[in-house]
């Protein structure tokens, strides 16, 4: 027995498994690093684009003012305790298991105005300082940073006990005792105050109380808080800016504050822990509660606690929003993820089946040794397990390293997936059904190559075809079932598939080629290598294609990172339309005609311009925008002559050199006088005559703007016109007014004499009446004659004296119509109060051009040519509602910048247009934003937004860099960055595992010509040669292909939100740098892994290959 146990067949040997392990690591180490990158780079892929989606919806919603439920209600301090229940209640049953918070407070919808600061009386000089809302909320520290001080007691951390337990205090009773407030930051820097600052505040009804200002605030937090509080969303994220926070008691308590409160609670949804997939659901039912009626869904149907209770939702609209923009997100997300994920299985697939096809001679030997099926799937199974399962446990902790939080559902369903395919890949060729097949004639397979050529090219050329005439990856776009076409999905990863394989047929170029240097070399290993490259195309032809498809795939997502980047800042100064846009404020900011001259103190600006837009009616019912400005699109002509009285310098007060005389009552009427200045801004200043007593009088006009500051205008100045306005219920009469000269002072203490004086119009401008319906004013008042378009009481013009005469004007006005035998006679007699003056009433005397006003020139953009069928050179008439203005098309403008593209737009020079309006008699319009040119547009912002009385700031960094951090966006680049990084991992993996199994499969070869004398160094060189070769062959058209394929595709399937290609048009560019770097570091990443494989691989035991297979 002993000797039994000696004998060497009895020795117990290792498993055949183990023994392919020891014998092959360095393939199946290849094999598991491909299968730990595919699970890895799946995982990552899967996780990332989940996340992106989930977290650009619940971002969307999050900036949403409207993205909460608002209940409201008349206040009653006895009914708001059981209000306060089944608000909340009502909102648990609704949301049904959504994360919110349900907050409660109370508005004083009577507001307050400053009328002093710590002891000066009298309203402030900066807007601001009326309509103010005292407010009381619950929780106010969770909603405002504090900026300085401290919150006002029982304000910070206010529960909803502090206001369902308050004390019935009758409106406008309780104390006028000092009230502690916080403040918003924009309301003190407009006011000048800070924490210790105490303002005297007066309600409508001239009660007066003090309040103690505490602290000062900014908002934060969710953006609809503010203005759900404030009773009112369409005051946007400023709504904010007019409320004073105080205490619920004192809110309650105070006369002044208490005037008419109201109940408000806010519903916040918990945006952080929102899932996607409940937005449907919570969308449905927010819309039934919205819509129904409050005495059920709130209170059950018992008698509602308060009156006037409604409730009001704008979520369900958000989440309506969000659909096609989630859509758009999902299709811009799959096509780099569907590229990756083919790149990423086709290693996987092209590595199991070079390890199979290493193992082929090992199979027939076994299955001649008489092994079955089963064995043989039993040790194929035994590899699969060793390399893929131990890469697939490691695989989503390393995705965790390229995207935190990657070990989700989706991540182990990638690895899942990635091991089912190597599985298939290992397994399948074990099967009886993969055999040998029979062997094809020369004929047959060139035929088939050709066949599967044209397929190729044909499905590549349809597809590109197909998604040319989509020009989006999203099918039923608009009509409410908006999806992702995951057909159109896949023709960029079909084209690219089809153009790799087809450059195949260029492989034996590179054979040429080295047949070319080996023919000029005399060493052996060149022209080697050629023929080998020419004898083994077909083996090669993987590891190429897969090389050419991951070098692709990279270039593509480098030129989709630089043009994506670039339409961001394409999007951000089409939408801005300068360096910085300003909005101003129309409630709280300063008047327009100040703000040129503050805008251009800002620093850094080197450029202001006004853009006033109207809408106006063209013949043939087109309704389209009337833009004026005076830089950017505005029509390119002469500098316009301003129509009226130049006041030349820089004058802070006009001074009227008048006469007036009255053949009745001697009481004065007023002046209005149109100034318009070098922005083409118009203003109207008032002036008070003295007494129509027949005498010369200078009257001083002062060009001071109220709640300005003291900022000054844009000089120069131009009247150009005067308004009339009679005294109000006095008997008519006839009015001579001459105004002899219009001073302009530069000083307040400047004498009269030191003024610079006009004394008439420039030439070949005159008078003209501009009063409405001044022909039939003109019969009336002046003739007595009356016209169905008079208005008896209504003055008119009865003389204008020429122009050139020795007085700026000289002009007769009737106050109104006089009694008469004629009147009686038409009317059958009209009672007293129908002759005396009607209040409001006025004449307009207008500076015009001589021979009257030329059509104004106005430039147009495609839409409004097309829509009023218009051209350039053609005559049109503009109906702004209150005149009409005759339009000449002077010029085509392309979509212009920061005007928008939903309607058309007429643009004119904004000084013209204001003659224009003028001289129409239409209302003058304010400038909806200003364009501001700037060396430093973020220090012209900062500076703007330290004084809110600007108005509210908008730059093009700022705008581009919003888009960039747009979630969906974000998310989008993350992926693409992801695929630009990780495809070329796969040309170095995949390649590395072709050349192990290669060389492994050549031994023999080796070891011929190690017999026949050449070195180990040379065939190290012969390995080199061919396998850089290779690489080099499949790399350079690679990275021109992705480079091709961007060009081509990236326009076709990049769409906005809404799902229809951008505007601008996507640019389109080619970043050559960074794309050859990254070829290039390919490149030499491979050619140091063949390198160094090379020196090892290429060292042959030559009695050990002889002796191969004795083992198996």
């Amino acid at each position: 027995m002993v000797a039994t146990a000696l004998r060497p067949s009895s020795r117990r040997r290792l498993p055949a498994v183990a023994r392919r392990a020891a014998q092959h690591g360095l393939v199946l180490a290849a094999v598991s690093v491909t299968v730990l990158l595919c699970a890895t780079a799946l995982a990552a892929l899967t996780a990332l684009a989940g996340s992106s989606v989930q977290a650009g919806a619940v971002r969307r919603l999050a900036g949403d003012i409207g993205a909460q439920v608002n209940v409201n209600a008349a206040y009653r301090a006895g009914g708001m305790a059981t209000a306060d229940r089944d608000v909340r209640a009502a909102a648990e049953r609704v949301f049904a298991g959504v994360p919110q918070r349900t907050y409660v407070g109370l508005l004083g919808t009577s507001p307050v105005s400053v009328t002093g600061i710590d002891g000066v009386a009298g309203p402030p000089r900066e807007p601001g300082g009326s309509g103010l809302h005292p407010v009381a909320v619950q929780h106010g520290g969770g909603f405002g940073e504090l900026v300085a001080g401290r919150w006002p007691a029982g304000t910070a951390d206010a529960p909803a006990g502090a206001f369902t337990a308050l004390p019935d205090v009758p409106v406008a009773t309780g104390s006028t005792a000092p009230v502690d407030t916080a403040i918003p930051d924009a309301l003190a820097k407009r006011l000048d105050i800070r924490p210790g600052s105490r303002l005297r505040v007066q309600d409508a009804f001239s009660r007066v109380m003090t309040l103690r200002v505490t602290g000062v605030f900014r908002a934060s937090g969710a953006v609809g808080f503010w203005p759900a509080m404030a009773g009112d969303l369409t005051e946007g994220e400023t709504a904010d800016q007019g409320l004073l926070v105080v205490s619920a008691a004192a809110l309650n308590g105070s006369a002044v504050l208490n005037g008419h409160l109201t109940a408000h609670w806010s519903v916040q949804p918990d945006l952080s822990r929102l899932d996607a997939d409940a937005l449907a659901g919570l969308r449905d039912r927010l819309r039934a509660f919205s819509g129904s009626q409050s005495g059920v869904s709130v209170f059950g149907g018992r008698q509602p606690s308060l009156a006037d209770l409604t409730v009001a939702s704008g979520l369900p609209g958000a989440i309506d929003e969000l659909t096609v923009p989630t859509v758009a997100a999902r299709s811009s997300l799959y096509l780099p993820s569907v590229l990756l994920a083919v790149l990423a299985l086709a290693t996987l697939v092209l590595a199991a089946r070079q390890l199979t096809e290493r193992r082929q001679g090992e199979l027939a030997l076994q299955q001649a040794r008489g092994a079955g099926t089963s064995r043989l799937l039993r040790g194929a199974g035994a590899e699969w397990a060793l390399t893929g399962i131990p890469a697939a446990l490691v695989a989503p902790f390393l995705a965790g390293l390229l995207h935190p939080g990657s070990r989700g559902a989706d991540a182990w369903a990638a690895v899942g997936l990635t091991l089912l395919v190597h599985a298939a890949a290992v397994l399948l060729p074990v099967l009886p059904s993969a055999g040998s097949r029979a062997g094809r004639g020369a004929r047959a397979a060139v035929a088939q190559r050709l066949g599967a050529d044209l397929a190729l090219l044909a499905v590549a050329v349809l597809g590109y075809l197909e998604l040319r005439r989509h020009h989006s990856l999203i099918a039923d776009v608009g009509t409410g079932s908006a999806s992702v076409d995951p057909v159109l999905v896949l023709v960029p990863t079909l084209v690219a598939g089809a153009a790799a394989l087809l450059l195949l047929r260029l492989l034996p170029l590179t054979s040429l080629l080295l047949d070319a240097f080996g023919r000029r070399s005399r060493g052996l290993v060149l022209a080697l290598a050629g023929w080998q490259l020419s004898r083994r195309a077909a083996r090669n032809a993987g590891p190429v294609v897969l090389m050419c498809l991951a070098v692709s795939v990279s270039a593509f997502a480098t030129t989709a990172l630089a043009s994506l980047g670039g339409l961001a800042s394409e999007e951000a100064a089409f939408t801005v339309g300068a360096d910085v846009r300003i909005a101003p404020s129309a409630d709280d900011g300063y008047p327009s005609a100040v703000l040129g001259a503050a805008y251009r103190a800002l620093p850094g600006v080197t450029r202001v311009a006004p853009v006033t837009r109207s809408t106006v009616n063209l013949p043939g019912g087109t309704t389209e925008d009337l833009v004026g400005t005076v830089a950017g699109p505005a029509p390119r002509t002469s500098s316009p002559v301003v129509l009226g009285i130049p006041l030349p310098g820089r004058p802070t007060a006009l001074l009227l050199d008048e006469r007036l005389r009255s053949d009745g009552s001697r009481v004065a009427p007023s002046l209005e006088l149109t100034v318009q200045d070098a922005s083409g801004l118009v203003s109207v200043v008032p002036a008070r005559l003295p007494a129509a007593d027949g005498a010369r009088h200078t009257v001083v006009v002062p060009l001071d703007v109220a709640l300005s500051g003291g900022r000054p205008r844009t000089y120069p100045l131009t009247v150009t016109a005067v308004g009339v306005l009679p005294q109000p219920n006095a008997r008519p009469a006839r009015l001579d007014l001459d105004l002899i000269r219009v001073g302009a002072r530069e000083a307040a203490n400047t004498p009269d004499s030191a003024a610079t004086w006009v004394s008439r119009l420039p030439g070949g401008q005159v008078w003209s009446d501009g009063t409405d319906h001044a022909a039939d004013s003109t019969e009336g008042a002046c003739k007595g004659k009356l016209t169905d378009s008079y208005t008896p009481g209504s003055p008119g013009v009865c003389s204008i004296a020429p122009g050139g005469g020795s007085a700026v004007l000289r002009t007769t006005v009737s106050t109104g119509i006089r009694p008469s035998q004629a009147v009686s006679d038409s009317l059958g007699g009209l009672s007293d109060s129908d002759y005396a003056t009607r209040s409001g009433s006025q004449v307009r005397l207008v500076a015009g051009p001589l021979g009257g006003p030329a059509p104004l020139p106005v430039r147009a953009d495609a839409s409004t040519l097309r829509a009023a069928r218009l051209h350039v050179g053609s005559t049109t008439t503009l109906d702004l509602g209150g005149g009409r203005i005759t339009a000449k098309i002077v010029g085509r403008v392309d979509s212009p910048p920061g005007l928008g593209r939903g309607q058309g737009h007429l643009i004119a020079d904004q000084r013209r247009l204001s003659t224009a309006l003028t001289l129409a008699g239409a209302d003058r319009q304010d400038p909806a934003f200003w364009w501001l040119s700037s060396t430093d547009s973020a220090r012209t912002a900062a500076a703007a937004e330290a004084r809110p009385a600007l108005g509210s700031v908008t730059t093009t960094a700022r705008t581009a860099a919003s888009l960039q951090a747009d979630p969906f966006r974000a998310g989008l680049r993350r992926v693409l960055e992801l695929v630009r990084w990780l495809a070329p991992g796969f040309a170095v993996i995949a390649f590395t595992v072709h050349a192990v199994v290669s060389t492994r499969q050549r031994r023999k070869e080796f070891a011929l010509l190690r017999a026949i004398g050449v070195r180990a160094s040379g065939l190290s060189a012969l390995l080199g040669a061919e396998q850089v070769g290779l690489a080099l062959f499949a790399v350079v058209p690679g990275a021109l292909m992705g480079l091709a394929l961007a060009s081509a595709v990236l326009p076709l399937v990049t769409v906005d939100d809404s799902g229809q290609a951008p505007y601008p048009p996507l640019p389109r560019i080619t970043p050559w740098a960074t794309v050859t770097l990254t070829a290039l570091a390919t490149a030499l990443a491979i050619s140091a892994v063949v390198l160094t494989l090379a020196r090892l691989l290429a060292r042959v035991d030559l009695v050990r290959v002889l002796r191969a297979g004795e083992d198996r």
